[in-house]
């Protein structure tokens, strides 16, 4: 039986190491450095990520995987940093070009790139080098060094051998300058016997193989030794093939790295007789979409007992029509067409059941489909009888208008760049379905960088990350996007007053859902996407939250106090609305039923509060001013006005906003405050980190006096 491995916990950096200790490099020069990082326990942490900095950037430049290029002469030191540790090097910066290998580009590679080793077992491991016009050669005078021996020891010809458990760092230096890393672990695991087959008959032959569960299932070829208990029976090669030679049992065993695997093995007696059902004939078995058959095929001896050891191949001609369950003899007709059933038995001539399914009606589970950039979701393609009543999955071919958009593979939808695209189911028998997919970045803002604000999508990490969605001059602001992620509610100047518009997540096909005279703004979905909670004030009065369809039709008041209220958000249950109201002279936060009802409170701090939102645990976070600096809390589900809330991370400049990723893992907002920036004072910043205490922000690069506001994911 096949184990899958079990990722590790997550280990905590203890110290962080460097290779080499120094550099010397010439302008222009780029060579890279290796950095490595251990727990308290002396481990590696193979799955550690590094940020690298150089002191001098003017002399030395270093990249994100910690490659350094040398700029001007002098002297920098380059650092790695790991979860708060660190390690660094000098470099040093010569005016000549050196002549080294490494000033030309090339880099040394080694084969495998990383190894997983039992105690006794070895690998060997081949360095290369690589030119930048793409050709290999290998390099000259290669040095190996393990970092400990005690774990893994390598040899003069980079043949590495596991000696305990434990991980560690094999290096291999080259002529130039060059030098690379290979992590190695060494793991005490047991070995298991994969492929074995309970019974095969006379001269029938299989393949086993040994693979290691703990280490990923990788296969070992390496240090085994093979023997069948009795070779009349069967024999096995070397390399673990078995042969069957006579009716009987044995065992296959197999030796290596101190354990031993057995598989019982049963040579059954040779059919002469195969007995099927139902009998075939030249007419086809009809079935319907979803409909099921049995079928039989039975090996029986001279005589004429069974012999149930004997295994039947079956084979489905159109595994598109209809799929056999061997373990059942069950024929269940998936998708219409015509289809075959053949049952194999060696020696035999091969017998043919003729299969015809009857149409039914294709559909998608959605029509409508976001899916966010990188990532995957998936479509399912089902079959329905003339009631449109469900029979089951269908078989179908997959295609996409536009796969630079968003490609698809069975059924799998990847956001491969912004914009909109058609993915079409097709039926053997030509009949199609069809879902729009809009892909979008992960975060949405509304920017002023044209003028006047409209709404872009962010791109993190591209070089200019702000991509336009909606910008028509009219004052587009407060994106936000729809629960499947295909649409996208806003408040636009565009008709006049500040009103509520819905829009494709493309920017297509706008639509104003709301024509109050009054100033309608911070739109919030429901979880099933079907209303909208918002603010809404008639000209010159006291802002109150409304809800009202996604259509537009049926608005209602959720608020009516004095004050003011304001900045809602809907909790994941779709039950309840949090907000900031001014009843009480100071921004507090309250909730109220959408169904109706009294509003009730929930923080009486005397702190300025804003930007609530509902983690997916109902807990909730906002955001408290403490002027020049911002903290972020957390209030219990189910708080009262007496519950204490809890800081999660405190911001090193005033927030003008704030959101929360779906997922709750992640927050977005802008720093500094909306009046200081209005009036010249103060520069809007726009940052993504992680919800949590001492994590490092993401700063999104803006351009030169571009105001940004209402991040949204």
């Amino acid at each position: 039986m096949l184990v899958a491995a079990v990722p590790a916990a997550a280990q905590t950096v203890s110290e962080v190491q460097v290779t080499p200790e120094t550099m010397t490099l010439a302008v222009g020069q780029k060579q890279p450095i290796f950095a490595t990082a251990y727990d308290r326990q002396g481990n590696l942490i193979a799955s550690a990520k590094f940020v690298f900095a150089s002191s001098d950037t003017s002399i030395a430049r270093v990249t994100r995987e910690g490659s350094v290029q040398g700029v001007a002469p002098g002297l920098a030191k380059v650092e790695a940093r790991s979860q708060g540790r660190r390690a660094s090097l000098a470099v040093l910066i010569t005016a000549g070009n050196g002549g080294s290998s490494a000033a030309s580009g090339t880099v040394l590679t080694l084969e495998p790139t990383t190894a997983m080793l039992l105690p006794g077992e070895s690998e060997q491991v081949t360095p290369q080098a690589l030119h930048e016009d793409g050709s290999a050669s290998e390099p000259e005078r290669v040095t190996w060094k393990s970092l400990k021996p005690e774990i893994a020891a390598v040899d003069s010809q980079g043949v590495v051998l596991g000696v305990a458990a434990g991980k560690t760092i094999v290096q291999a230096s080259a002529a130039g300058g060059l030098m690379a890393t290979l992590p190695v672990e060494v793991q005490q695991s047991d070995i298991a016997l994969v492929g074995a087959s309970e019974a095969l008959g006379p001269q029938d032959a299989e393949t086993l193989s040994v693979h290691v569960p703990g280490q990923s299932n990788r296969r070992l070829d390496r240090g085994l030794l093979w023997h069948s208990s009795d070779s009349a029976v069967a024999v096995v090669d070397s390399t673990g093939i078995v042969t069957a030679r006579a009716p009987g049992r044995t065992e296959i065993v197999v030796q290596g790295f101190g354990q031993e695997r057995r598989a019982g093995l049963l040579v059954y007696r040779l059919p002469q007789v195969l007995v099927v059902s139902p009998k075939p004939t030249q007419e086809p078995t009809v079935l319907p979409v979803r409909g099921v058959r049995q079928f039989s095929a039975v090996a029986n001896a001279a005589d004429s007992t069974a012999i149930p050891e004997v295994k039947i191949a079956w084979e489905v001609g159109d595994t598109t029509r209809a799929g056999f369950d061997h373990a059942t003899g069950t024929l269940t007709a998936r998708d219409t067409g015509n289809t075959s059933l053949t049952a194999r038995l060696r020696g035999f001539e091969p017998v043919v059941w003729h299969i015809q399914v009857v149409p039914g009606v294709l559909a998608l589970d959605r029509s409508r489909l976001g899916v966010r950039l990188g990532e995957q979701a998936a479509l399912a393609a089902t079959l329905h009888d003339d009631d449109n009543k469900p029979l089951g999955p269908a078989p179908v071919t997959w295609a996409s208008d536009r796969p630079d958009v968003a490609s698809v593979t069975a059924g799998g939808v990847r956001g491969v760049s912004p914009g909109h695209a058609v993915i079409t189911a097709t039926a053997p028998w030509g009949h199609t379905a069809r879902a729009d997919v809009y892909v979008a970045a992960d975060l949405l803002v509304a920017s002023n960088r044209t003028g006047s604000f409209g709404i872009y999508q962010v791109r993190s990490g591209a070089p200019d990350p702000l991509l336009p969605v909606m910008s028509d001059g009219g004052s587009d602001i407060q994106p936000a996007r729809s629960p499947d992620g295909t649409r996208i509610a806003y408040s636009s100047s565009k008709a006049g007053s500040p009103d509520l518009y819905t829009m494709d997540a493309d920017g297509r096909n706008a639509r104003r859902i709301t024509t109050d005279p009054g100033a309608e703004s911070e739109p919030v979905w429901t979880p099933d996407g079907a209303r909208l909670v918002y603010t809404a004030s008639a000209r010159a009065g006291v802002p109150q939250l409304m809800v009202v369809h996604a259509d537009g039709s049926e608005p209602r008041a959720l608020t009516s106090s004095g004050g003011g209220n304001r900045d809602p958000d809907v909790s994941p249950d779709g039950r309840r609305a949090v907000f900031v109201s001014l009843r009480d002279g100071n921004p507090e936060l309250y909730e109220v039923d959408l169904d109706g009802g009294e509003a009730r409170r929930l923080t009486k701090t005397g702190d300025r509060e804003s930007s609530p939102h509902y983690l997916p645990s109902g807990d909730l976070i906002y955001v408290v001013d403490k002027g020049s600096k911002a903290r972020i809390m957390r209030l219990a589900a189910g708080a009262t006005g007496e519950t204490e809330p809890t800081e999660v991370l405190e911001v090193d400049r005033p927030v003008a906003a704030l959101d929360l990723s779906p997922d709750g893992a992640r927050i977005a907002y802008v720093t500094g405050k909306l009046a200081d920036a209005e009036k010249g004072k103060a520069t809007l910043g726009l940052r993504i980190q992680p919800l949590a205490a001492r994590s490092t922000p993401v700063v999104i690069p803006l351009r030169p006096g571009e105001r940004v506001l209402s991040p949204s994911f």
